[in-house]
């Protein structure tokens, strides 16, 4: 690791505290010339670090850079976002990721500030401009087998839940099958796909991607403000860093769980949060809309839902929209 980074990485870690040239220095094993060069380079790349004579040196207090450095101090994971790769601007994070780094190791992650061409499920758009909000992928090699992958989706909503929870000050609810809504809002954004090995159908790598809305698009139809929310509605707007590392850290419980034989309690974490159980819905599918009660989420992640006849029907697959 470069110098400034290990440099960034432990005035993170110190975040609030001065840490002197001297100090830093010998805790990294380096010249007190290499720690001056490394925070004048930090400083070229935009972060804010306050020098005070014979204190030293601490980042600004609203200083909202979001690096790899940056992110890696904050991390409480043994595997995922150890590898990071963040980048000003991007296509789309899940697109590149599966273009260039289908061979990284597991809980490789690429974190962008902004995405040109961001896809949300069955092939919507996901508006990512800069400022607004968090977009970020990571790369799983899973040892689940096929009918288990929808619980990684599952993982990542009540990660992302968690961590907005953790960062922000109030507890989102979850819509199945993975929207994160506050007070009927959508906050986060959640597209998982996998990569499938042609001869076996066995699952090679599934990648994992998550946008968060931090403030609302200045380009945002009323239409879309009705529907669409940002953490700023709603409590405080965490540093992009802070988010992106207890999103990834609570992500990584949430996957332990279910890798681990915990799948029981990853569903409880869900159920907790769904907003739709006792509700009416509409669900939507492909070939079909139809009205119907929602009553439960059964031990396979099914939304169980009540017809008008009186039949109970396990959905595996499409959308529901809430009468609020």
């Amino acid at each position: 690791m470069a110098v400034k980074d290990t440099v960034l990485r432990a005035l993170e870690e110190a975040r609030g505290q001065r840490l002197s040239g001297g100090l830093l220095a010998a805790q990294l094993g380096v010249s007190r010339a290499a720690i001056h060069k490394a925070i004048g380079s930090l400083r070229a790349d935009g972060l804010v670090i306050h020098a005070v004579p014979g204190e030293g040196y601490y980042l600004d207090a609203n200083d909202d850079s979001l690096t790899a450095a940056g992110v890696s101090a904050l991390l409480d994971t043994a595997h995922i976002g150890r590898e990071l790769l963040v980048v000003p601007t991007i296509t789309s994070t899940n697109t590149v990721m599966k273009e260039q780094y289908l061979d990284r190791a597991h809980g490789f992650t690429l974190i962008a500030e902004t995405q040109t061409d961001g896809r949300g499920r069955l092939g919507r758009s996901f508006v990512s401009p800069a400022g607004t909000g968090v977009y970020l992928t990571t790369l799983l090699h899973p040892t689940l087998p096929v009918n288990r992958i929808q619980f990684v989706t599952i993982a990542a909503a009540v990660a992302v839940a968690e961590a907005i929870e953790q960062t922000a000050g109030f507890a989102p609810q979850i819509k199945w099958v993975n929207d994160v809504l506050m007070q009927g809002r959508k906050l986060c954004g959640i597209l998982t796909e996998a990569t499938i090995e042609g001869e076996s159908g066995t699952v090679n790598s599934l990648i994992v991607g998550i946008g968060v809305n931090l403030r609302p698009h200045p380009a945002w139809s009323e239409d879309i403000r009705a529907i669409a929310g940002a953490l700023h509605d709603f409590g405080t707007v965490p540093r992009r860093a802070v988010l992106c590392a207890a999103i990834l850290s609570r992500f990584e419980r949430a996957y332990e769980a279910l890798t681990g034989g915990h799948e029981a309690d990853l569903l409880d974490a869900y159920r907790a949060r769904l907003c739709c159980i006792g509700k009416d819905v509409t669900v939507i599918s492909p070939a079909d809309r139809y009205e119907a009660l929602c009553i439960g989420l059964d031990d396979e992640a099914h939304l169980l839902v009540r017809m008008g006849d009186g039949n109970i029907r396990a959905l595996s697959s499409g959308e529901i929209s809430i009468r609020l």
